[in-house]
């Protein structure tokens, strides 16, 4: 989504697969360096990117309908009619769609790895899972909703040249300006999204290595004294192990 951005602000800009890598290693070391700070940075890091994605959605609920509120889709459009951009069945196609979710498997997830991190786990981890799962998909329906009766071309959407959806989609209903405002909010919140990640997938490796389970595990289930995280869990996961 950022480099789309970029290639929105600079149409002459075309993104290579290498920038696309590069981008990805700057991302995923700074997570795993904030990952590996202090529970109470960590904590507060986690209350920010909360509100953030609080008010982001708030933001996108009520900008991009309004936006185009007198050209909306019909209910009919939306709801009648399928279009199967795919080569498996319909009805197959409807289940492989809900894949487009799995993103928000690691918030109700993030709880029950992190319950060792957290006061009154006993409480906290399962109020935290049954918060994320239930708002997560009580607002994400919302979100699908507003897309949903707001996107004008899905084809042209999918086939844009700027090889992000999302990017595509605020582009073609926003314009220029107001869809690089949103898309500016999506990319931070799923910055915070892609930093919960890492902090739950460090703490898996901590968890496994501290069971002998990886190979090196004497390193990666060292827990730093001072920040009491375990700091080298998050290199495995920097390369993709």
């Amino acid at each position: 989504m950022i480099l789309a951005a970029a290639a929105i602000v600079n149409p002459t800009y075309v993104p290579q697969y290498w920038h696309t890598f590069l981008l990805t290693c700057l991302l995923l070391i700074t997570n795993a360096v904030i990952a590996s700070c202090h529970t109470r940075l960590l904590a507060r890091i986690n209350q920010i990117g909360t509100i953030i994605n609080v008010v982001s959605l708030i933001f996108f609920y009520i900008f991009v309908p309004s936006d185009i509120i007198n050209t909306s889709n019909t209910t009919s459009e939306v709801w009648e009619t399928l279009t199967n951009g795919t080569e498996w069945p319909d009805g197959f196609a409807v289940v492989l769609s809900f894949l487009g979710v799995v993103w928000t498997m690691s918030g109700y997830d993030a709880p029950f790895h992190l319950s060792e991190e957290c006061s009154n786990a006993n409480v906290a981890a399962p109020r935290a899972i049954m918060l994320t799962s239930g708002l997560g998909a009580l607002l994400g329906w919302f979100l699908i909703l507003i897309i949903g009766y707001t996107v004008k071309d899905v084809a042209a959407v999918i086939r844009s040249d700027l090889g992000q959806p999302m990017a595509s989609y605020l582009l073609q209903v926003l314009g220029q300006k107001g869809g690089l405002l949103v898309l500016s909010f999506v990319i931070v919140c799923s910055y915070f999204s892609g930093q919960g990640c890492m902090i739950v997938s460090s703490r898996v490796i901590y968890a496994l290595s501290r069971d002998g389970a990886f190979p090196g595990s004497q390193i990666w289930s060292k827990v730093h004294p001072w920040t009491r995280t375990p700091v080298y869990a998050g290199i495995p996961r920097v390369h993709g192990l």
